[in-house]
């Protein structure tokens, strides 16, 4: 959890004479086959680029994608830790360089695979960002839209920079209950801590208690605890820092089913998505029932940059009760369709659980035939969405 914190080709200057002379039968026997081969490149080489794009492009009216940001540094330490005292360049739960080009990679992908959708400029009035107030998640918002919308030669602003800004907007943790779901809830908190005391008392995780508490000098008697040791761990080895002997006989794989569970908490049941993913959801309903309504039709993207823990829930929402560890750049992408002639919307979702995916997984939704229909959908995450939040948070 982690809440806490172009000179490669030149026309020659002085023109060669160029003498012709006739072409010989046999070269141009030779040229024609070089020719048509050339040609069958081309085609194939479309073909494989085409199958890289929606398969119903021609039906796509809506994107909705919510990412998890990039590589960051460490956000906790733990009393044994030997790298404690060790000086992060830009601090703790900082985005890294590598992090930076996860997103600016997703970006560039996203934009293949979309290339028939998504326009090839920025226009504000088409794309809405919205992202955690977390640095490395509005960090990692930047750079994946470096990625999305690289400027045409009409957006140039500066000769040496091929980047242009593209507003990212978001709230304090303290007022945003939808994309970083850090606005405090008393119901979901009083709720969600009867479910954590009932799952840290579960026999099954004593055995790794007890080992974890002994060699980090401190109590570990939770999934959370857990949780937070096992991101510190996982992100001081890849920075290349040799971890302690005894966390070879736990991490990862001892580890990581109570550090997934510990995601899942937050948005264990309904009654937790509703206060939890209730308002996200509410947002997604309403983009996506402004597109089928033919309202703010020039919207066709919005784009949200969070944690592991949203992603996590959002997919939870969703009606997936698989366990889950979102890799760094994970992104769930939920695309609207309208069929003309039957007059018909329906919902697709995609997953990618990092940026190494070159082609996103479609999943089918749980709680709805294939094709899922907007109706359905609606329908579903209409029982997820809360009337008034502060009123039933009794905030």
């Amino acid at each position: 959890m982690e809440y806490e914190n172009d000179d490669t080709w030149r026309r020659s200057s002085s023109p060669k004479e160029v003498s012709c002379h006739p072409i010989p039968k046999k070269s141009t026997t030779t040229a024609v086959i070089v020719l048509g081969l050339a040609v069958l490149s081309c085609l194939l080489g479309y073909c494989v680029l085409s199958e890289t794009l929606p398969y119903e492009s021609k039906t796509l009216r809506l994107v909705i994608i919510f990412f998890r940001h990039g590589a960051r540094t460490p956000v906790t330490t733990y009393k044994s830790d030997p790298f404690k005292n060790y000086q992060w360049p830009d601090g703790l739960g900082s985005l890294t360089n590598a992090g930076k080009l996860q997103l600016y990679e997703l970006g560039k992908k996203y934009r293949n695979y979309y290339a028939n959708f998504i326009p090839e400029e920025y226009y504000e009035k088409e794309v809405y960002i919205k992202s955690s107030d977390k640095s490395r998640c509005m960090m990692s918002a930047y750079t994946f839209l470096a990625g999305l919308f690289p400027p045409s030669e009409r957006q140039m602003w500066h000769p040496e920079l091929a980047w242009q800004p593209i507003p990212v907007h978001s709230l304090p943790r303290h007022l945003d209950n939808v994309v970083a779901a850090t606005k405090p809830c008393k119901v979901w908190k009083a709720m969600y801590n009867e479910l954590l005391d009932e799952k840290n008392a579960d026999p099954k995780f004593t055995e790794i208690f007890d080992y974890l508490s002994k060699y980090t000098n401190q109590t570990m008697r939770s999934v959370l605890d857990v949780d937070f040791l096992y991101s510190t761990l996982q992100t001081q080895q890849e920075a290349g820092l040799k971890l302690p002997e005894w966390t070879k006989n736990v991490f990862p794989h001892k580890m990581k089913v109570p550090f997934m569970l510990s995601l899942a908490l937050l948005s264990y049941n309904s009654t937790l998505q509703k206060f939890h993913t209730g308002p996200l959801l509410g947002e997604i309903k309403q983009y996506l029932q402004e597109s089928v309504n033919h309202i703010n039709i020039d919207r066709s993207l919005y784009i949200y940059s969070g944690h592991d823990v949203n992603v996590v829930s959002l997919w939870r929402a969703l009606g997936f009760e698989e366990l889950l560890e979102p890799e760094y750049g994970a992104s769930l992408a939920i695309e609207l369709h309208e069929e003309v002639e039957q007059d018909n919307f329906f919902i697709r979702l995609f997953y990618r659980n990092n940026t190494k995916v070159e082609e996103p997984m479609e999943l089918k939704l749980p709680f709805c035939n294939d094709p899922c229909t907007y109706e359905k959908f609606a329908e579903y995450i209409d029982l997820l969405v809360p009337h008034d939040w502060e009123i039933e948070c009794h905030n």
